[in-house]
């Protein structure tokens, strides 16, 4: 994760060149590959298809009498503007939903949507979100209370094989995301997380053969009833669908063996997937809030804490940035948290009686690194350059 390209004296870096390449680090850690959303829709154009002024982003939205669909703040969960489907009617069958279709995904697929399901009169299994024409569904059902079910056709017979998560609770927002891989092989894979846990037990050695068993369109919202007993509302947001695993949870890391000065602490800002917890590209400029709990400090942007800042930005198709946490005592435990509405936050314990100063060397600047990111090893001969040029300065004087 970490490029450990030199070593040096731990110290106070001199600004006029350590400075720089401090800087070149952070710029190296916003350039991962670029996102690849297969689609996505914030709703934050507060309309749903392509013929509404402005342009939606669907390309279908069907209700059926009574019930109704709509764009609107009711059913934001970030920003101004959420999808909200009420369903009115005791009937089964297709309630309420939208759709788009885009070339297709054969080999694997990947979809999240933070869900809230509220005002509930009467429950049954109803399906959220489908895949077509494979058939792959997030659906609640009944057993007895609510819950979650990720369910998919198997084999050339399209056998119904499903897994179950955690109680599905009224007026309460969730993270859910399912993966599909080996699309066209007899060793598919079928999961599901709900607030980045996974639940149940995988489907796994599943035949997900045949021409059938691709995506090219998905619909979310009540496509289907299939007791026809539920009644209340769903809303939607921030849903995305993409060929890799995407983003879902932020976290916070110490590097390893990097350091600023003056009692300065190193963290690591990053997005990671749900599914293995690896680095994911952000899917646009998001800005991270940080903050301190149960102890007193500030972030700042540079390693020599000069800098406050309280937000920082992870660029679209970017994953990781480095900031400085400052300690304003030594007593106690500080948890330093990362959040923003889209992604899972993240908190990280330090102990600032563990964090030392620099040994007040101006030409040390150490023991320090750069993140990894795609791309960064082009940006080495600059940060090896400008250490040789040091060096340089050194042995002339």
């Amino acid at each position: 994760m970490l490029l450990d390209f030199i070593q040096m004296r731990a110290g106070r870096a001199r600004r006029s060149v350590w400075g720089g390449v401090l800087g070149g680090c952070l710029l190296l850690s916003s350039l991962p590959a670029a996102a690849s959303d297969w689609f996505a829709d914030d709703f934050e154009t507060g309309t749903l298809v392509v013929e509404d002024s402005p342009a939606g982003r669907w390309d279908d939205a069907v209700p059926f009498s009574p019930n109704t669909l709509a764009s609107g703040t009711a059913g934001a969960h970030r920003g101004r503007y959420g999808f909200t489907v009420v369903d009115r009617d005791s009937v089964s069958g297709s309630q309420a939903s939208i759709n788009v279709v885009r070339a297709s995904l054969t080999s694997e697929f990947h979809m999240r949507s933070w869900l809230r399901m509220r005002a509930v009169g009467t429950t049954g299994n109803v399906v959220l979100m489908q895949g077509l024409p494979m058939l792959v569904e997030l659906r609640l059902v009944l057993l007895p209370g609510l819950r979650w079910e990720l369910a998919a056709r198997s084999g050339s017979g399209r056998t119904y094989v499903s897994l179950h998560g955690s109680d599905v609770a009224a007026d309460r927002w969730y993270l859910v995301e399912f993966g599909i891989r080996g699309l066209g092989t007899t060793s598919g894979e079928a999961r599901l997380w709900v607030d980045g846990i996974e639940q149940g037990t995988a489907l796994s050695g599943q035949d997900f053969r045949g021409a059938a068993n691709m995506v090219e369109q998905v619909m979310v919202g009540e496509p289907w009833s299939d007791t026809g007993t539920f009644t209340g509302s769903f809303d939607f947001d921030d849903v995305r669908v993409s060929a890799a695993p995407m983003a879902s949870r932020l976290e916070l890391q110490r590097p390893v063996a990097a350091s600023g000065s003056s009692g300065c602490l190193a963290v690591e800002v990053s997005l990671r997937s749900s599914e293995n917890g690896t680095l994911a590209p952000s899917p646009y400029d998001a800005e991270v809030a940080l903050a301190v709990n149960g102890g007193a400090g500030d972030f700042h942007e540079d390693a020599d804490c000069d800098s406050p800042v309280a937000r920082v930005v992870l660029p679209k198709g970017g994953s990781e940035r480095r900031v400085y946490f400052h300690p304003k005592d030594s007593g106690g435990t500080v948890t330093l948290t990362a959040s923003h509405g889209d992604f899972l936050p993240a908190s990280l314990s330090v102990d600032p009686a563990n964090v030392l100063p620099g040994d007040g060397d101006e030409d040390g600047g150490g023991p320090w690194t750069c993140s990894s990111a795609p791309g960064a090893f082009g940006g080495l001969p600059l940060l090896l350059g400008a250490w040789l040029w040091r060096a340089h300065r050194r042995r002339a004087r």
